[in-house]
């Protein structure tokens, strides 16, 4: 085992002095990068006015999810604001007997009247248009020729986005 000393002692120390050195390395490195002085192009200040943030308005909903009923219903759907702008139906769907005939209703600002049937889907409407009421009106009875419509049961489905305005 004599023999073989000088050689593990000539290993150790080259790695001892390998691993310094990338130590050095490295920190010199670092130490380069934190005291490094910044460009003249990074200090250009940026100017107040330079980014504009416009909000989004605030969009509402309207949504009724399979609202049963019978016979003949008129829902009047509540407005937050006093008009509802930028209107979209996204959908509107009515189910029982002779559910063609149920009908979503909006009134506008000039008195105009849109009505939608069921099946609509992704109805936008003109944004200069203000709605003063929406209402959704269910239509399910068994028609008969002699005798006295009787009411049968149905359901309806409905969302609608909109922006509220006050004046």
């Amino acid at each position: 085992m004599t023999k073989h000393w000088k050689p593990f002692v000539i290993g150790a120390t080259t790695m001892l002095v390998l691993f310094a050195g990338f130590y050095m390395f490295f920190m010199a490195s670092q130490n380069k990068l934190i005291h490094q002085q910044p460009s003249p192009t990074s200090n250009a200040a940026v100017q107040p006015d330079a980014v504009t943030i416009t909000p989004l308005p605030t969009l509402r909903l309207i949504r009724g999810n399979e609202v049963p009923f019978e016979g003949k219903v008129e829902l009047k759907q509540a407005i937050a604001g006093r008009f509802a702008q930028n209107v979209t139906v996204v959908s509107f769907q009515a189910t029982g007997e002779h559910a063609d005939k149920s009908v979503l209703k909006i009134i506008w600002e000039n008195g105009e009247e849109d009505k939608l049937s069921p099946g609509t889907q992704n109805k936008t409407f003109s944004p200069d248009k203000r709605a003063v009421e929406i209402s959704v009106s269910g239509y399910s009875v068994h028609e008969r020729r002699l005798f006295k419509d009787s009411n049968r049961s149905g359901t309806l489905t409905w969302e609608i986005r909109y922006e509220p305005v006050e004046q």
